[in-house]
């Protein structure tokens, strides 16, 4: 079971939209350098909807290539193509990824029965184990009695729940083996601090240190200290959260001199986007 501060990666990009591989790698290293827990790739802020399916098989081959064991590597296999999840499957096995994620979209359109039968063919294919999460865009595309009923599907080891209401106190004791993680970072103090296993993060890409820590000190009951980390992060979830996309996140992380500026530099869309991330990233202590 993959625990800790998962961060939901964003993939950096040159000027004309191409994967950046070279900063991709230096980015692995630094998450495993601030002792985050895993990275997702390929799924944040909607990235992979903009990019080919080369192109996210090699964004995957390079972080699990870098990461050389020291940090999991969880690959996003969600697509609107069932063929291309399988293919993705494939891939994610053939490279040695930790685990996959497969999002499922709302609506489903799919009856329960016919869910599962596609879930265990991904998972046959693939041969990881599967964490699944309901849509970021519409919180709680799964009736909480489906994730029970996901949990004791072989091969399926968790549930990320991106809504801000909670799920757990609705569905009866889950196995072992099987892990929810907290996709709202502003609740996920409190839902690590009630069992969660991780918190899903975007916000990480920025704060890797400080969400690590805020998991740290919720999983082992410091519920005082983690509400601390909590609220210093808080400003910069509500920031980074107003805009969509993955140009903020890139900003900030030239900013603090965690990637090169390179030839063309993100540009915000307004002056205010710049003092107001700049006072979140002051507000987590976060060095610019």
């Amino acid at each position: 079971m993959i625990k800790g501060s998962i961060v939901n990666l964003t993939t950096p990009t040159h000027s004309d939209g191409s994967p950046d591989y070279e900063v991709l790698e230096t980015l692995v290293d630094w998450h495993v350098d601030c002792g985050s827990s895993a990275l997702i790739v390929g799924s944040a802020l909607n990235q992979s909807s903009e990019m080919s399916i080369d192109e996210r098989t090699e964004i995957l081959r390079r972080a699990i290539w870098q990461s050389d064991g020291r940090i999991d590597v969880i690959a996003d296999l969600s697509s609107s193509r069932q063929e291309a999840v399988f293919d993705f499957a494939s891939a994610a096995d053939e490279f040695g990824a930790s685990a996959a994620l497969l999002t499922l979209p709302s609506p489903i359109g799919l009856s329960q029965n016919e869910l599962f039968e596609y879930l265990r063919a991904v998972l046959e294919l693939g041969g990881l184990p599967l964490i699944i999460s309901d849509d970021l865009r519409a919180s709680n595309s799964l009736p909480s009695i489906d994730v029970a009923a996901l949990s004791q599907i072989s091969g399926i080891a968790g549930f990320i729940n991106y809504s801000a209401n909670p799920i757990e106190g609705h569905i009866p004791e889950l196995p072992s083996g099987f892990a929810l993680y907290s996709g709202d970072v502003a609740s996920g103090c409190h839902r690590v601090l009630n069992g969660y296993a991780g918190i899903v993060s975007v916000v990480a890409n920025i704060a890797p240190a400080l969400v690590h820590s805020l998991y740290s000190a919720a999983a082992s009951g410091d519920q005082k200290k983690a509400e601390l980390l909590n609220a210093r992060l808080l400003p910069l979830v509500q920031v980074i959260l107003e805009e969509p996309n993955a140009l903020p996140i890139k900003w900030a992380l030239i900013e603090m001199g965690s990637i090169p500026e390179g030839s063309h530099p993100p540009s915000l869309l307004h002056t205010s986007d710049y003092a107001d991330l700049r006072r979140a990233l002051r507000a987590a202590l976060i060095p610019i």
